[in-house]
């Protein structure tokens, strides 16, 4: 089904944000602020200043993140429809066959309904198509612009044997403790 594709994509993505280590902070235009702070083992192992290449990589990750989010939230409002109507359809299957030992019932009055209820669901996923390709699109942007911001992070990485790092926008203050995972 296009909607667990989908679903997949987005959980993907947003594993590797989180796992990039997205802060909330604004994007100022002054650049040379920006720092990266990495850990090994939640202690802090170095801190330095990101250069532009790093920079653009970053702000091009956080504005294909925006954009994501944006996409998503037509598919958010509809998920509890599609999660109701699936299961709506799992209850009346275990109702509309029924088996034992030496027999089959089976009855079509709720296999009709089933079909229904299907329907119902297609229509749904149907008339959010567009809202589908868009994110699978917004997703393959933002895996792109994911890989080039890891292509610049990771020489910072391997340093140190850091497993941590935290992306300080300018006038950002530390977090304590460790939040992205690389």
């Amino acid at each position: 089904m296009n909607l667990v594709r989908i679903s997949a994509s987005a959980l993907l993505i947003a594993a590797t944000t989180a796992c990039i280590g997205l802060s909330n902070a604004s994007t100022a235009n002054d650049q040379g602020d920006y720092r990266v702070i990495t850990f090994k083992d939640c202690k802090k192992v170095s801190e330095i200043t990101l250069n532009n290449e790093q920079i653009a990589a970053y702000l091009e990750l956080k504005h294909e993140q925006v954009k994501l989010e944006a996409l998503e939230q037509p598919i958010s409002n509809i998920e509890q429809q599609v999660t109701e109507y699936s299961e709506q359809i799992e209850a009346i299957a275990e109702k509309a066959i029924i088996e034992n030992e030496n027999h089959l019932r089976i009855n079509k009055s709720l296999l009709k309904e089933q079909d229904k209820l299907a329907t119902e669901l297609n229509k749904l996923m149907a008339a959010h198509d567009a809202d589908f390709k868009a994110l699978e699109q917004q997703a393959k942007l933002i895996e792109h612009a994911a890989k080039q911001f890891d292509k610049t992070m990771k020489p910072l990485m391997e340093q140190g044997d850091s497993t941590h790092l935290q992306i300080l926008a300018p006038g950002e203050d530390e977090k304590s403790g460790c939040f992205y995972t690389i």
